[in-house]
């Protein structure tokens, strides 16, 4: 499911993936994850109403604690004199939201952050809302780390493991220990006692040029990259068979 996130991904676990009753649950995490774990820089990145969302949402109380609010049956995209639009720029999206009294003082601190000389679809307003050191990207942090902890109470109680899987790739892809939001990622887990299996990492390992998993013109996983994705999981639970109830024979 497209634009989905961990904390928007729960419903799926309790739905559908726990019918299953897995002894492995495996996430598979990317770089826009925080972003679609945040309201709010998924309204103006993705287009969504952060107040009439279609998706499960991670919000904060005054008091600091976080709770989950579920889909809103009259969902709608952000809108400009009634008129419906995905693909709205970012910049404008994020004016928009700024005219709200609840967000005026959120998004002009980075509006004003960002040259008017810039195009309507700002990539620097785009790059400044993905950077670990400030307030909402911080925020999208401590809601994925909330989601890793819903999640890891659901699969626990289901007597069940869960792993975290690090997509490859150009655009969407977490790369060596380096990248700073593999590093917030691999801390999360760290954290949490969570194994992280990196794609990137295996790629390298097998002498492979981690583009040739992508479609170039999206930065999606192709055929390749779906094999290369499923070897890394296999590797590591060549290393770990009792996770599967195996005793590795």
């Amino acid at each position: 499911r497209s634009a989905t996130g961990q904390i928007n991904q729960l419903p799926f676990y309790d739905e559908y993936a726990r019918r299953l009753r897995p002894k492995l649950v495996v996430l598979v995490l990317v770089r826009n994850d925080f972003i679609d774990n945040h309201r709010l820089l998924a309204g103006i990145i993705k287009g969504w109403d952060p107040d009439k969302s279609p998706y499960v949402v991670a919000e904060k109380a005054a008091a600091g604690a976080i709770t989950l609010r579920p889909p809103d049956p009259a969902w709608r995209m952000l809108s400009i004199a009634g008129e419906l639009q995905y693909a709205r720029p970012i910049r404008l999206r994020a004016e928009l939201l700024a005219q709200r009294p609840r967000y005026q003082s959120v998004f002009e601190a980075y509006l004003s952050r960002v040259p008017e000389s810039l195009p309507a679809d700002a990539q620097g307003l785009l790059k400044l809302l993905q950077d670990p050191a400030l307030p909402l990207f911080k925020e999208a942090v401590e809601f994925t780390a909330f989601a890793l902890d819903e999640f890891q109470r659901r699969v626990a109680a289901d007597g069940a493991s869960l792993w975290l899987l690090l997509a490859s790739g150009k655009k969407f892809g977490l790369g060596d220990a380096s990248d700073p939001l593999r590093v917030v990622v691999d801390e999360l887990a760290e954290a949490r006692g969570i194994p992280v299996v990196s794609m990137h990492d295996y790629i390298i390992r097998q002498g492979r040029r981690v583009y040739d998993g992508i479609f170039p013109s999206d930065g999606h996983w192709n055929p390749t990259g779906h094999q290369w994705a499923a070897e890394a999981v296999l590797e590591r639970l060549r290393q770990r068979p009792e996770v599967c109830g195996s005793s590795g024979a």
